[in-house]
């Protein structure tokens, strides 16, 4: 539950046309900064406020300096029946994953389902932004990209592979049954603020160069693969799905978002959509998804807890709030856009 007197907290649509007039003065071309905008306040919203509006400084420095593409030739370089290959030319992640989702829910419209891969990418924010598209759209839907290199393998000592996210969504009444995960443990950026505010870590989240637990986070040397091998499994297979699938970069690399924001990252990602009609009637789907919602939730719950929830409910209960309350804003980040306002002579939200 959130706190109910935030210090700040901005509307969710000034904010959005906030976020896209500035991305506007930095060069994005009028469509491409309401996409990206949307994308950081659907995070925002969805208390993702790791990969919301905080991002935009970054992505407005790598617009001016180079790192993104303002105005990208983004093309089909590829395509099959059920797949195919967008080549984004180092445009805005969000821009160049969402017209992945998009053609690959159009292709799954006519061949059932289908995989579409993307290179030459940026940061893409939340994954959860392009399944839950697809998902409110009637499709079964998957994303995933890989990320600079934080995590250790499981058994090593030395970071190789990226957090590498992944997100799962349903159609449902209501919301989208949603799974966003990274495949490590937390955030690099978890460690960073428990350091900052002089706080210890769980010994689960990190190591020490040589390979040990950790809980003072001044030792950091590495993430922690989220479930030993099973993290670590997946990690690996998202990382050759995004980087060596599709010819891109891969392991230690694949460019992290703050590495150089002169520079592309040339990040690879890929998604999936499947058309739920091609098996079944879409609403004979959705009625079942509540019967078996319905009966996950009436399971008897432990101790000490109030009730069992669905996965992506905590995110739909945050938009929900936010959506009436505002989206919370950080001094630090208030600081932040207000110094964005100020250097392109806008009103912030």
């Amino acid at each position: 539950m959130e706190s109910s007197d935030p210090a700040t907290r901005l509307d969710h649509d000034k904010l959005e046309r906030f976020s896209a007039a500035v991305l506007r003065e930095a060069g994005l071309r009028e469509d491409h900064a309401a996409t990206v905008a949307e994308g950081v306040v659907d995070a925002s919203l969805r208390g993702i406020d790791t990969h919301g509006v905080v991002r935009l400084d970054p992505y407005v420095e790598a617009v001016e300096r180079g790192g993104i593409d303002p105005d990208p030739n983004i093309s089909m370089a590829e395509s099959g029946a059920g797949a195919a290959l967008v080549d984004g030319d180092d445009g805005p992640g969000q821009v160049t994953t969402m017209r992945g989702m998009e053609t690959a829910m159009d292709l799954a419209a006519e061949a059932g389902s289908a995989f579409v891969g993307v290179r030459n990418s940026n940061h893409f924010g939340a994954a959860s932004f392009y399944t839950n598209h697809a998902a409110e759209r009637g499709y079964i839907a998957i994303a995933m990209t890989h990320a600079g290199p934080s995590v250790a393998p499981f058994g090593g000592a030395d970071p190789y592979l990226g957090t590498n996210p992944l997100s799962f969504s349903l159609p449902n009444d209501g919301f989208p049954i949603t799974l966003d995960m990274a495949t490590s443990v937390t955030a690099k950026g978890s460690v960073m603020v428990a350091e900052d505010e002089g706080r210890e870590i769980p010994s689960e989240w990190a190591i020490d160069e040589a390979g040990d637990p950790i809980t003072d986070p001044e030792a950091f040397h590495a993430l922690r693969p989220m479930g030993g091998p099973k993290g670590y499994g997946l990690a690996f297979f998202v990382d050759a799905m995004c980087g060596v699938l599709l010819d891109a970069n891969f392991g230690d690399e694949v460019a992290g978002m703050y590495d150089s924001l002169d520079a592309p990252q040339r990040a690879g990602h890929v998604v999936c959509a499947i058309d739920v009609e091609v098996f079944t009637d879409l609403d004979g789907f959705v009625d079942r998804m509540g019967r078996l919602a319905t009966g996950v939730k009436g399971v008897r719950t432990a101790e000490d807890v109030e009730e069992v929830l669905l996965p992506g409910e905590p995110e739909a209960r945050t938009r929900a709030n936010r959506l009436e309350g505002g989206i919370p804003v950080s001094a630090s980040l208030l600081e932040s856009l207000q110094a964005l306002a100020d250097r392109y002579d806008l009103e912030l939200a």
